[in-house]
């Protein structure tokens, strides 16, 4: 926890919803406060179930006890509960006796709450004019059972695993980091979309209205049994650790949705920016600012917005489609010069970092992973098409 103060230690989902309530727990996956209402809640949700609470009252008393027993001289000066627990918290460190599940103790690695939240949230920044992609990896997606012709809607890496969206034969297919086909999971609509949520789990949408969560577990796809209402079919998602971020192309509109799948509000772009944009198939936003930023395919730019909907600028870009983020800039598909683009947050066209000599085909998607690798897809009407091509970014 990075603050020391007495009022911000508060139930999160309480005060979202204007209450003021004291925090009794703190969520190891999510870092987030929780009251003891929100507690029980948050072990009942099938989404966070599988969770682990950090007990903040045991905590207190873990560091007084220690305080007490490392000092020979006695004292009168008083112990403020709430700036202890607060000063503890941003160097304590988890272990089986301090973490607890459902009421039981478990074990966990030992890692600082402090650092493993600043390890999520604070990215690689680096300058866009000396980054560099070298092809590393390029690897198939077809399989022999595939009843149609591959047709890639998404890629993602999740931990050290690849998960691809294939569209045409309604499967998501799990691939090893080193390309190597592991699995795939029958869908029961066709999809579009997929972005990273936490750990070994990711979202995705598509034709049923729906975002579906999914987890990773060792060579396999699971389920999460969680799924939240969206009000049209869905071609893009994004999810930047408080709001999912989802792309509608039958009214160009974008729905933003709670970490637990409460619609925010809808944004429909004639109405917020006085123009109307035309949305394509993928969309990303800002894990800070919670910016919008949706390549226009066919008015040829990027379009930034506020999560009100607020126009904040468009750059041009012949036929945008896939976008991502590298490090602290936006890595942008050119599908009519077949190379991607390095935009700035502030809308400045850098320069290419991979161009059509370098790629060999006509790009689509593209994903950056937490194993610092990107990620490419390719349309189908080209010689690549089932292809994923990898390059490691320096």
């Amino acid at each position: 926890m990075a603050s020391a103060s007495v009022s911000e230690w508060l139930c999160e989902p309480c005060k979202e919803d204007g209450k003021v309530i004291k925090a009794r727990t703190q969520c190891y996956e999510c870092h987030e406060l929780l009251c003891e209402p929100c507690s029980n809640h948050h072990l009942r949700s099938k989404i966070s179930k599988d969770h682990h609470l950090i007990e903040l009252v045991q905590f207190i008393q873990k560091s007084t006890s220690k305080n007490e027993s490392s000092t020979s001289k006695p004292t009168s000066t008083s112990v403020n509960e709430d700036e202890l627990a607060s000063d503890f918290l941003q160097t304590v460190t988890l272990t089986e006796d301090t973490v607890l599940y459902h009421g039981a103790q478990v074990a966990v690695e030992s890692t600082s709450v402090t650092s493993k939240a600043e390890k999520r949230t604070t990215p690689k920044q680096a300058d866009p004019r000396e980054l560099k992609a070298t092809k590393c990896l390029e690897f198939s997606v077809k399989r022999p059972e595939d009843k149609e012709k591959v047709n890639v809607k998404g890629v993602l890496c999740v931990s050290d695993k690849v998960v691809v969206v294939d569209k045409n034969n309604i499967t998501l297919k799990l691939f090893d980091n080193n390309g190597t086909y592991l699995s795939s999971t029958e869908l029961k609509y066709y999809t579009w979309g997929i972005t990273y949520v936490r750990d070994s789990s990711f979202a995705t949408c598509g034709y049923g209205n729906t975002v579906y969560l999914w987890t990773v577990r060792g060579q396999t796809i699971v389920s999460e049994d969680v799924s939240y209402h969206v009000d049209h079919k869905a071609y893009g998602i994004h999810y930047n650790g408080t709001y999912y971020c989802v792309l509608h192309r039958k009214d160009d509109a974008i729905t933003i949705l709670d970490r637990q799948g409460k619609q925010v509000r809808k944004i429909i772009t004639k109405e917020a920016c006085g123009k109307k944009f035309k949305f394509v198939y993928d969309i990303n936003m800002d894990n800070d600012t919670s910016n919008i930023y949706v390549p226009c395919y066919y008015e040829d730019g990027v379009l930034c917005m506020t999560i009100e909907g607020q126009a904040l600028w468009f750059t041009p870009l012949s036929r945008a489609w896939g976008i991502t983020e590298i490090q602290g800039t936006l890595c942008v598909v050119n599908v009519f010069k077949h190379c991607l683009h390095l935009i700035t947050k502030d809308g400045e066209n850098v320069r290419q970092l991979l161009c059509v000599e370098d790629l060999g085909g006509m790009p689509t998607y593209v994903c950056y992973g937490q194993d610092d690798r990107l990620y490419v897809t390719y349309d189908t009407g080209g010689d690549k098409y089932g292809m994923i091509s990898v390059y490691s970014v320096t």
